[in-house]
C-alpha cells in the first residue's frame, strides 16, 4: 500500500516533472499517484478531478514561468530589457515544457476552459502591468517618445501582442522587436554596450 501524500504542493512538483518528461496532455491522476508514489485516494483528496489538477499545474507552470523571477528582474529594468528578459523567460517555460503552449490550449473539457481562459488573462495581466511599471520608471526614454496618438499603455499592448506573435511562431529571438523599440523610446541614444 502506498503512504499518503502530505502536501498539495509535493503532488504538484511531481505533476510538473511528468509535464517535463511525457508532457502536459499525458497526465493522468494514476500517473501522477505513480510518480509521486502514493494512492490515487490520496491524488484525489488534493484535485477532485483530472480539470482540477490540470488547472492547479498550468498555473503552477505560468507562476514559475513568469511571477517568481520576472517581477522582481525586472523591477529595475528599463522597457528593453525588461521585454528581452521576458521573452527569455517564455524560452526557458518552452525548453522545460515543450507542449505546454500547444497542450495547455486543448487538454481542458469545455466546462473548464473558460476557468483556464481566466487563468491565463490573469498572467497575461501580471505580464503587461510589470511590462508597464518598467515603461513608465524607464530613465532613458526620449521626452518625445508618447504623445496622444502613442500611449505608454497602447505600447505597452503592441509589445506584448508582438511577443505572443514571435513565441507561436517559434522564432528564436526578439531582436528585430527591441531594435523597433529602442529607435522609438531612446532615438539615437546608445542603448546595447
Amino acid at each position: 500500500m502506498h503512504p499518503n501524500v502530505t502536501s498539495k504542493e509535493k503532488l504538484l512538483l511531481a505533476a510538473k516533472e511528468l509535464a517535463k518528461t511525457e508532457g502536459l496532455s499525458a497526465l493522468q491522476m494514476r500517473s501522477l499517484a505513480s510518480a509521486a508514489g502514493v494512492a490515487v485516494g490520496s491524488v484525489y483528496n488534493y484535485f477532485p478531478n483530472k480539470n482540477a489538477l490540470l488547472t492547479a499545474v498550468v498555473a503552477s507552470i505560468w507562476f514559475d514561468m513568469f511571477h517568481n523571477d520576472t517581477t522582481e528582474n525586472t523591477r529595475n529594468m528599463g522597457f528593453c530589457d525588461a521585454v528581452s528578459h521576458l521573452f527569455s523567460q517564455i524560452q526557458k517555460g518552452i525548453a522545460a515544457y515543450p507542449d505546454f503552449f500547444a497542450a495547455h490550449r486543448v487538454i481542458f473539457d469545455e466546462g473548464e476552459k473558460e476557468n483556464a481562459l481566466k487563468l491565463r488573462e490573469n498572467t497575461f495581466s501580471h505580464i503587461e502591468k510589470n511590462l508597464l511599471n518598467a515603461l513608465e520608471t524607464d530613465p532613458r526614454i526620449h521626452p518625445d517618445a508618447f504623445d496622444g496618438s502613442l500611449t505608454q499603455k497602447a505600447l505597452v499592448s503592441f509589445t506584448f501582442t508582438h511577443l505572443l506573435a514571435l513565441w507561436n511562431s517559434g522564432a528564436k529571438d526578439c531582436d528585430t522587436l527591441i531594435a523597433i523599440l529602442s529607435k522609438l523610446l531612446y532615438g539615437n541614444q546608445e542603448v546595447r554596450p
